[in-house]
């Protein structure tokens, strides 16, 4: 919300007048002999009010709020430039000079008054801007203690100045116990300045070009910033006011501390960088994909796309697509990538054959590092002489038959890693996908368009959930009961961390193929993500910077994010308006409903979704129980309107509490279905059961 602009123009007033004032009584204690110490206060209070002033008239203006980061080292950049060029004008001008024996050393002519009020002017004007440009940087991708840190930080700025003003000394840190309390509150405010300095994590998440820029600017940065006080302001405006030169005093080393450790962030990511661009190309191309599977219907279009697209991000040299021909019983080459006629005539060859048999048997990733003489694929050298490494992924449907093979090849041996096999077999899912839709689609147009529709769009997002239970040391069960229209729940498991197990579940908005293919995409999304070892929240925070700009405005994504820590018994997890986690605690016999902060994916760009996101820590006992679900099965309404509800739901495992995990989900099934009595369900409804122990006993 902006500030009114009434109070505004007060402020600006104030710093204008104020401004003034303070300059005409320097003017005037230099040019009389009267004695103006019992007005020293009042003038170091008028200008803490100009400092306050100019800071509530521009630190909500479009000029110091910029939300990208280039825009915001650019703002910095001109300031510090700006600082410099008006400082160094002014000086060849007037030619200041100052008496040397005393702190505050005095002007030593009319010149240098003028000098020490124009400085202290700029430091009034510049610093605040510049600050608030760092403000932004250090708040981009904020952890939860940033603010206090910015609080603690100003508020030790804040001592300083007043110590400064009191004992008429600058800021020092000495061993001397006449100075204690300066140097005590120089070093406090130094240890939050460099807690501030370290919170630079934007630089994460610049390309590789961006970061080797920045790196160099910062060693320019470090020069400029290190010099600053000692060129600018050192005598200068403490010639004016204490409490000023204070200020431009404790944000020289806030800026040095900030700019320097900044470089070393660099100097540490560069190595990474690569690597990082690699994966953001990953995530910004299944996001690129689910976009195009959503709109297009074209099966040639469809094909050309997901080739180009998979040989642009696994760096492949040939890539092409066989799609099996219902006429005929046998896969047809649909869309190829650098291949002329000739080498399409050569795909007739024993040992693709023999890759793509074995791709259709297994129904898995097929992988290939090199192609010697002698062994059974050597006659691919037969149709390319020079491809030293080979892929392919099959393209399974809703009932897991193959629609067809995805292949890539490369001219080197041990060309494909194993991020390079994932997004093989993410495209192939999402191009599964894709064609089902446009073959559901062409042919609606001829008989029962929504039947058909609903059914494919059902299997597929059936096959997109996990077909099995994750083998870790814990109890884990799954419930998902269809209602008969297509929704959106989706859930999955994930391991990328030792000891821990990580689990989504979410909800998409509305019904149909479209929650149904926004749940693809959200699913390829967040398994991109959870190769790396991302807390909950960070993966919902990039989860909604990547999808807010596909969702329609209508639509959005109730999404969970948990990590059980079995081996510490913790449990780690954030949710975006999904519904909250049930906990029965074993030891206590007592339920709760955690609901930590946060809102759906997609209702917002970042800040307000950042913000609102809330991390939480459970401690877990010996045979607790956690209920993760979606608002279907809490909403399930039977023949006379009432909702099965929440405290139906805990009731039920706190009374079969003493049950394993399978005996807990058959009595919630036996709980549903005799609530509905023959009522139909209105939405998917999803439940997963985690019991902290292992497996005993028998279904109760």
């Amino acid at each position: 919300m902006k500030n009114n602009p009434i109070p505004q123009k007060i402020a600006l007033f104030l710093v204008l007048v104020l401004g003034v004032f303070t300059f005409a009584f320097d003017i005037l204690k230099f040019s009389s002999n009267l004695d103006f110490s019992a007005w020293t206060y009042l003038n170091e209070t008028i200008n803490f009010v100009i400092l306050l002033a100019w800071y509530f008239y521009i630190h909500d203006k479009a000029l110091v709020t910029k939300n990208t980061i280039a825009d915001n080292l650019e703002l910095f950049v001109k300031l510090l430039a700006a600082l410099y060029i008006w400082a160094l004008f002014w000086k060849q001008i007037l030619a200041p000079s100052f008496v040397t024996n005393e702190f505050p050393k005095a002007p030593d002519t009319l010149g240098s008054v003028v000098y020490s009020n124009l400085i202290a002017f700029a430091a009034v004007i510049l610093l605040v801007p510049m600050l608030l440009t760092v403000r932004n940087l250090i708040l981009y991708k904020q952890k939860k203690r940033t603010r206090l840190y910015i609080s603690l930080a100003l508020g030790a700025t804040f001592l300083g100045m007043m110590v400064t003003v009191i004992f008429r000394q600058p800021l020092d840190i000495t061993s001397d116990s006449a100075y204690i309390y300066q140097s005590l509150t120089l070093g406090l405010a130094l240890l939050f300045y460099l807690i501030l300095a370290t919170q630079n994590s934007w630089i994460i998440y610049l390309s590789r070009k961006k970061k080797y820029a920045y790196f160099l600017l910062s060693l320019v940065l470090i020069w400029l910033v290190a010099i600053m006080f000692d060129v600018v302001f050192k005598e200068t405006v403490a010639a004016h006011s204490l409490i000023l030169a204070s200020f431009a005093n404790l944000t020289w080393y806030f800026f040095f501390f900030y700019v320097l450790f900044g470089s070393i962030t660099f100097l540490v990511h560069l190595p990474t960088a690569r690597v990082f661009d690699r994966k953001m190309r990953e995530v910004r191309s299944l996001h690129q994909l689910g976009r195009v599977i959503a709109v297009e219907f074209d099966m040639k279009k469809l094909v050309r796309i997901i080739t180009e697209m998979t040989r642009e991000v696994i760096g492949s040299r040939y890539t092409w697509i066989e799609l099996y021909d219902e006429k005929t019983g046998h896969l047809k080459i649909a869309a190829t990538v650098n291949m002329a006629d000739m080498d399409k005539d050569g795909l007739d060859n024993h040992s693709l054959h023999q890759i793509g048999v074995e791709v259709i048997e297994s129904k898995k990733t097929f992988h290939l590092n090199t192609i010697n003489k002698g062994d059974d694929y050597e006659g691919l050298h037969q149709w390319k002489k020079d491809v030293g490494s080979m892929a392919a992924a099959p393209l399974l449907g809703g009932r897991d038959q193959v629609l067809g093979i995805l292949y890539a090849a490369k001219t080197d041996a041990y060309g494909f890693d194993p991020d390079d096999l994932n997004m093989l077999e993410a495209y192939a899912n999402q191009a599964a996908i894709a064609l089902e839709n446009a073959k559901l689609v062409r042919n609606s147009l001829e008989q029962e368009r929504l039947e058909k529709e609903l059914q494919i769009a059902r299997d597929v997002q059936m096959r997109l959930l996990p077909q099995k239970l994750p083998d870790v040391p814990l109890q884990v069960e799954t419930l998902t009961i269809t209602a008969y229209e297509v929704g959106g729940d989706y859930y999955d498991f994930y391991r990328n961390h030792k000891d821990h197990l990580g689990i989504v579940i979410g909800d998409v908005s509305g019904k149909g193929t479209s929650a149904a293919f926004y749940m693809a995409e959200t699913k390829g999304i967040i398994q991109s993500l959870t190769r790396d070892k991302r807390g909950p929240a960070d993966i919902l925070r990039q989860t909604n910077e990547i999808l807010n700009t596909s969702l329609e405005k209508k639509s959005f994504i109730t999404l969970l994010v948990a990590d059980i820590d079995y081996r510490r018994n913790r449990l780690v997890f954030a949710r975006a308006g999904h519904c909250p986690v049930i906990h029965y605690h074993a030891e206590k016999d007592r339920l709760e409903h955690i609901r930590p902060l946060g809102i759906a994916v997609g209702l917002d760009k970042g800040p307000v979704f950042n913000r609102q996101l809330e991390e939480m820590e459970v401690k877990l006992g010996v045979n607790d129980i956690l209920a993760f679900y979606t608002d279907g099965l809490t909403e399930a309404m039977n023949a006379d309107g009432e909702e099965f509800g929440e405290e139906r739901l805990a009731e039920i495992i706190r009374q079969n509490a003493d049950k394993n995990v399978e005996g807990i989900r058959e009595s919630v099934i036996d709980a549903i279905m005799a609530f509905l009595n023959d009522s139909n369900l209105h939405d998917d409804l999803t439940l997963v059961i985690v019991k902290n122990g292992e497996k005993k006993g028998e279904v109760e």
